[in-house]
């Protein structure tokens, strides 16, 4: 699902066999991801913090053990990957059950990505705060807008 529709925002074609696989190997593989140097000291805050953090997200069900191999998975108190929750972004109900496993509100929850429409107006839609992560300014006008990480601890006091 997350491979063809990479494909697909490619040139709209079809992912042959061969070529899925290759790219669920470079995907699933931990040495081809490199983490930007605020994500660790803002989980480390926001942790400390007394927040309870999740993963919110549009992949495949390998998710968990990439975020296990890239020591992120024990950070996070529910990882929610659309491929095994059978709705995605910007569904409000992945975002319902976010803050259900948390044991939250969606309006006591803040989420925070990269996406315009599935991850901002996804969670706005969906009761929770929002943030977009827009690190390569391609949003200048959006409201909520943060260009790093640091930037969340940052607005809420931590």
């Amino acid at each position: 699902m997350f491979l063809g529709r990479i494909r697909g925002r490619l040139d709209g074609g079809p992912v042959s066999a061969e070529a899925f696989e290759r790219l669920a190997r470079h995907f699933r593989d931990p040495t081809s991801w490199a983490l930007f140097d605020d994500v660790l000291p803002t989980l480390d805050r926001l942790s400390a913090g007394g927040l309870r953090l999740a993963v919110v997200s549009n992949w495949d069900s390998h998710l968990p053990r990439l975020l296990s191999d890239l020591g992120l998975f024990s950070r996070f108190g529910a990882v929610l990957v659309s491929a095994v929750e059978e709705t995605g972004k910007p569904d409000p109900e992945i975002f319902r059950r976010a803050c259900a496993r948390l044991t939250v509100e969606p309006g006591e929850a803040l989420h925070v990505g990269d996406s315009l429409r599935e991850d901002y107006e996804g969670a706005i839609g969906a009761g929770l705060s929002a943030l977009l992560l827009d690190r390569a300014g391609r949003h200048e006008g959006a409201p909520n807008r943060v260009r790093r990480l640091t930037e969340v601890a940052d607005r809420l006091g931590l």
